[in-house]
Protein backbone atom coordinates (compact mmCIF):
# COMPACT_ATOMS: atom_id res chain seq x y z
CA UNK A 1 0.00 0.00 0.00
CA UNK A 2 3.11 2.58 0.23
CA UNK A 3 3.84 2.00 -3.47
CA UNK A 4 2.67 5.01 -6.02
CA UNK A 5 1.85 2.70 -8.81
CA UNK A 6 -0.45 1.45 -6.17
CA UNK A 7 -2.62 4.10 -5.90
CA UNK A 8 -2.19 4.69 -9.47
CA UNK A 9 -3.17 1.09 -10.90
CA UNK A 10 -6.51 0.97 -7.92
CA UNK A 11 -7.34 4.48 -9.28
CA UNK A 12 -7.66 3.53 -13.08
CA UNK A 13 -8.84 0.21 -12.70
CA UNK A 14 -12.84 0.96 -13.08
CA UNK A 15 -12.29 2.51 -16.42
CA UNK A 16 -9.14 1.28 -17.94
CA UNK A 17 -6.83 -1.69 -18.85
CA UNK A 18 -3.87 -1.00 -16.92
CA UNK A 19 -0.64 -2.58 -17.54
CA UNK A 20 2.32 -2.51 -15.47
CA UNK A 21 5.45 -3.22 -16.78
CA UNK A 22 7.93 -5.92 -15.50
CA UNK A 23 11.02 -4.08 -16.11
CA UNK A 24 12.79 -2.67 -12.93
CA UNK A 25 14.39 0.30 -14.47
CA UNK A 26 12.46 3.41 -15.72
CA UNK A 27 13.81 3.87 -19.08
CA UNK A 28 13.08 0.41 -20.15
CA UNK A 29 9.54 0.22 -18.70
CA UNK A 30 8.54 3.11 -20.59
CA UNK A 31 10.30 1.86 -23.36
CA UNK A 32 7.94 -1.60 -23.05
CA UNK A 33 4.92 0.44 -22.68
CA UNK A 34 5.75 2.50 -25.81
CA UNK A 35 6.17 -0.44 -27.52
CA UNK A 36 2.95 -2.00 -26.24
CA UNK A 37 0.93 0.74 -27.90
CA UNK A 38 -0.68 2.07 -24.67
CA UNK A 39 -2.39 5.51 -25.07
CA UNK A 40 -1.29 6.77 -21.70
CA UNK A 41 1.56 6.52 -19.57
CA UNK A 42 1.51 7.73 -16.11
CA UNK A 43 4.97 7.76 -13.97
CA UNK A 44 5.30 8.51 -10.21
CA UNK A 45 8.01 10.65 -8.98
CA UNK A 46 10.97 9.06 -11.81
CA UNK A 47 13.10 12.33 -11.34
CA UNK A 48 14.52 12.83 -14.99
CA UNK A 49 13.74 10.41 -18.22
CA UNK A 50 16.94 10.34 -19.94
CA UNK A 51 19.15 9.00 -22.59
CA UNK A 52 17.21 6.72 -25.75
CA UNK A 53 14.08 6.84 -23.50
CA UNK A 54 13.64 10.83 -23.57
CA UNK A 55 13.93 10.78 -26.89
CA UNK A 56 11.30 7.47 -27.74
CA UNK A 57 8.61 9.00 -24.96
CA UNK A 58 8.69 12.52 -26.47
CA UNK A 59 8.04 10.92 -30.19
CA UNK A 60 5.06 8.70 -28.05
CA UNK A 61 3.33 11.72 -27.26
CA UNK A 62 3.87 14.36 -29.83
CA UNK A 63 2.38 11.25 -31.96
CA UNK A 64 -0.92 11.29 -30.07
CA UNK A 65 0.16 9.64 -26.83
CA UNK A 66 -0.57 11.07 -23.10
CA UNK A 67 2.34 11.53 -20.33
CA UNK A 68 1.15 12.17 -16.99
CA UNK A 69 3.63 13.01 -14.35
CA UNK A 70 3.08 12.58 -10.40
CA UNK A 71 5.97 14.78 -8.17
CA UNK A 72 8.27 13.32 -5.74
CA UNK A 73 11.45 14.01 -3.86
CA UNK A 74 13.54 12.92 -6.92
CA UNK A 75 11.36 15.08 -9.29
CA UNK A 76 11.80 18.16 -7.08
CA UNK A 77 15.76 17.39 -6.63
CA UNK A 78 16.61 17.69 -10.71
CA UNK A 79 18.50 20.57 -11.52
CA UNK A 80 18.45 21.69 -15.04
CA UNK A 81 15.34 21.54 -17.71
CA UNK A 82 13.23 18.34 -18.38
CA UNK A 83 11.58 18.51 -21.86
CA UNK A 84 9.12 16.13 -20.37
CA UNK A 85 7.43 18.74 -18.26
CA UNK A 86 4.67 21.06 -19.29
CA UNK A 87 6.20 24.08 -16.96
CA UNK A 88 9.72 24.97 -15.95
CA UNK A 89 9.61 23.85 -12.55
CA UNK A 90 11.63 25.49 -9.46
CA UNK A 91 14.08 23.17 -7.48
CA UNK A 92 13.28 22.04 -4.05
CA UNK A 93 9.63 22.34 -4.29
CA UNK A 94 7.69 23.97 -1.28
CA UNK A 95 6.93 21.77 1.88
CA UNK A 96 4.94 22.60 5.14
CA UNK A 97 7.36 23.70 7.55
CA UNK A 98 10.21 24.23 5.48
CA UNK A 99 11.79 26.81 2.98
CA UNK A 100 9.02 28.55 1.32
CA UNK A 101 6.55 27.28 3.48
CA UNK A 102 3.40 27.30 4.33
CA UNK A 103 2.03 28.03 7.55
CA UNK A 104 -0.89 25.35 7.06
CA UNK A 105 -1.69 22.62 4.76
CA UNK A 106 -3.31 23.82 1.66
CA UNK A 107 -6.30 23.24 -0.29
CA UNK A 108 -7.23 22.55 -3.29
CA UNK A 109 -8.82 25.68 -4.83
CA UNK A 110 -10.21 25.70 -8.22
CA UNK A 111 -10.55 23.91 -11.41
CA UNK A 112 -9.85 25.24 -15.18
CA UNK A 113 -12.80 25.80 -16.72
CA UNK A 114 -11.39 25.16 -20.06
CA UNK A 115 -9.60 21.66 -18.87
CA UNK A 116 -10.94 18.29 -18.34
CA UNK A 117 -11.50 18.72 -14.92
CA UNK A 118 -14.42 21.27 -15.56
CA UNK A 119 -17.46 21.00 -13.83
CA UNK A 120 -15.87 18.86 -11.06
CA UNK A 121 -16.97 20.13 -7.55
CA UNK A 122 -13.62 20.85 -5.40
CA UNK A 123 -13.57 18.52 -2.74
CA UNK A 124 -12.90 20.93 0.42
CA UNK A 125 -11.43 17.60 2.63
CA UNK A 126 -8.38 17.69 0.15
CA UNK A 127 -5.02 19.10 1.54
CA UNK A 128 -1.18 19.67 0.42
CA UNK A 129 1.75 19.65 2.30
CA UNK A 130 3.90 19.85 0.01
CA UNK A 131 4.14 20.57 -3.99
CA UNK A 132 6.72 21.19 -6.65
CA UNK A 133 6.93 24.42 -7.90
CA UNK A 134 6.57 26.18 -11.20
CA UNK A 135 8.21 28.84 -11.87
CA UNK A 136 6.43 32.29 -12.94
CA UNK A 137 5.46 32.69 -16.83
CA UNK A 138 2.81 34.79 -18.85
CA UNK A 139 1.27 31.44 -19.89
CA UNK A 140 1.72 29.93 -16.51
CA UNK A 141 -2.37 30.13 -16.36
CA UNK A 142 -3.06 28.82 -19.77
CA UNK A 143 -1.51 25.78 -18.71
CA UNK A 144 -3.06 25.01 -14.98
CA UNK A 145 -5.89 22.71 -14.38
CA UNK A 146 -6.07 22.92 -11.22
CA UNK A 147 -4.77 25.07 -8.42
CA UNK A 148 -4.80 25.45 -4.50
CA UNK A 149 -5.89 27.95 -2.71
CA UNK A 150 -2.94 30.35 -2.71
CA UNK A 151 -2.60 30.04 -6.62
CA UNK A 152 -0.28 27.55 -7.35
CA UNK A 153 -0.56 25.07 -9.42
CA UNK A 154 -1.87 21.60 -8.60
CA UNK A 155 -2.02 19.90 -12.03
CA UNK A 156 -0.70 21.56 -15.16
CA UNK A 157 -0.20 20.43 -18.62
CA UNK A 158 0.75 21.40 -22.88
CA UNK A 159 0.21 20.33 -25.79
CA UNK A 160 3.00 18.38 -27.58
CA UNK A 161 2.64 17.43 -31.33
CA UNK A 162 -0.75 15.62 -31.07
CA UNK A 163 -0.02 14.57 -28.07
CA UNK A 164 0.09 16.05 -23.60
CA UNK A 165 2.05 16.39 -21.15
CA UNK A 166 0.77 16.45 -17.46
CA UNK A 167 2.03 16.76 -14.29
CA UNK A 168 0.39 17.12 -11.15
CA UNK A 169 2.70 18.98 -8.37
CA UNK A 170 2.15 16.23 -5.78
CA UNK A 171 2.87 12.55 -5.16
CA UNK A 172 0.99 9.61 -6.43
CA UNK A 173 1.04 8.12 -3.01
CA UNK A 174 0.18 10.36 0.76
CA UNK A 175 3.26 11.83 1.12
CA UNK A 176 2.56 15.17 0.03
CA UNK A 177 -1.30 15.06 -0.31
CA UNK A 178 -4.37 13.02 0.49
CA UNK A 179 -5.65 13.34 -2.81
CA UNK A 180 -5.02 9.71 -4.05
CA UNK A 181 -7.18 8.79 -1.40
CA UNK A 182 -10.55 11.18 -2.25
CA UNK A 183 -12.81 10.22 -5.10
CA UNK A 184 -11.94 13.58 -6.89
CA UNK A 185 -8.63 11.93 -7.68
CA UNK A 186 -10.67 8.91 -9.49
CA UNK A 187 -12.58 11.23 -11.38
CA UNK A 188 -9.59 13.02 -12.17
CA UNK A 189 -7.65 10.11 -13.54
CA UNK A 190 -10.41 9.65 -15.62
CA UNK A 191 -11.26 12.81 -17.36
CA UNK A 192 -7.54 12.39 -18.22
CA UNK A 193 -7.65 8.98 -19.69
CA UNK A 194 -10.72 10.32 -21.82
CA UNK A 195 -8.64 13.01 -23.41
CA UNK A 196 -6.50 10.46 -24.62
CA UNK A 197 -9.25 7.54 -25.85
CA UNK A 198 -11.52 10.59 -27.56
CA UNK A 199 -8.79 10.91 -30.38
CA UNK A 200 -7.81 7.10 -29.79
CA UNK A 201 -10.70 4.92 -29.12
CA UNK A 202 -8.62 2.91 -26.54
CA UNK A 203 -8.21 3.41 -23.18
CA UNK A 204 -5.12 1.11 -22.06
CA UNK A 205 -2.97 2.83 -19.61
CA UNK A 206 0.61 2.14 -18.22
CA UNK A 207 2.01 2.72 -14.99
CA UNK A 208 5.97 3.07 -14.05
CA UNK A 209 7.58 4.70 -10.77
CA UNK A 210 9.39 4.18 -7.81
CA UNK A 211 8.82 1.76 -5.53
Amino acid sequence: LLSPVHYLTRALAPFAEVREPRATDTAQAIRDLVRQNVSVIMTADIGTIVGDAEKVTEDWVANGGVLVRFAGPRLAAVKGGDRLVPVALRQGGRTLGGALSWSQPQALGSFSQTGPFAGLDVPRDVTVTRQVLAEPHPDLAQKTWASLTDGTPLVTATRLGKGWLILFHVTADTGWSNLPLSGSFIEMLRRVVAYSSASTGKTEAGAAGTG
